[in-house]
């Protein structure tokens, strides 16, 4: 007797053969360096993903570990995915170990109008000493006046002045002149975009 299942099978075909890989760089900001590789059958799934790197692995500097920044891949060409900034924070157990007793912690959430949306950014700075309210107020006032000098730009400039460039340095001086500061810390920057 013919076996009636032995008609009906499919051939399989091993899906994993029709996968290409890709490489996911980072933004420009990090040079693009080489974030990893992904396989893929439709080049249709690769935008929109989002990837955590720490900063220390972009940088190269040790001391940078703690602070996570996140990737959107926005772009194929070739078999090469570039991707944007979506945001970045810094490790919670890391924002504690900085705060202590005997200092305070001034905070400030400022929401930062960028180009096609909007940045919301959380600036921490931790003063030497106990500060008194004034003080406090005075901190509050340069976070806000050193943050209008982000408006209007792309958020991937943004990042990098927050995160590379001298954006908690000069907040550390001007701070300085008030009270004694321990650190400057931005905390969390993420990105809306306009709907």
């Amino acid at each position: 007797m013919a076996d009636k299942g032995a008609k009906g099978r499919r051939k399989t075909v091993d899906k994993w053969k029709k996968k290409k890989w890709f490489t996911i760089t980072a933004s420009k900001i990090f040079n693009k360096k080489p974030l990893g590789e992904t396989p893929v059958e439709k080049t249709v799934n690769l935008t929109g993903r989002t990837i955590k790197v720490t900063l220390d692995v972009l940088t190269g500097q040790r001391a940078r570990r703690d602070v996570a920044v996140y990737f959107k891949t926005c772009d194929v060409q070739g078999q090469t995915i570039s991707t944007k900034v979506s945001k970045f924070e810094v490790n919670k157990g890391a924002l504690g170990r900085s705060i202590r007793r005997r200092n305070s912690k001034v905070g400030l959430v400022k929401k930062i109008p960028v180009v096609g949306g909007e940045a919301r950014v959380n600036i921490i700075v931790i003063t030497a000493n106990k500060a008194n309210q004034k003080q406090k107020t005075g901190i509050r006032a340069l976070i806000d006046e050193q943050s209008k000098d982000l408006k209007g730009k792309d958020f991937e400039a943004v990042v990098s002045e927050l995160l590379l460039g001298g954006f908690t340095n000069d907040l550390f001086k001007k701070s300085a002149k008030i009270i004694s500061i321990k650190k400057v810390i931005v905390a969390k920057a993420s990105f809306t975009e306009a709907k």
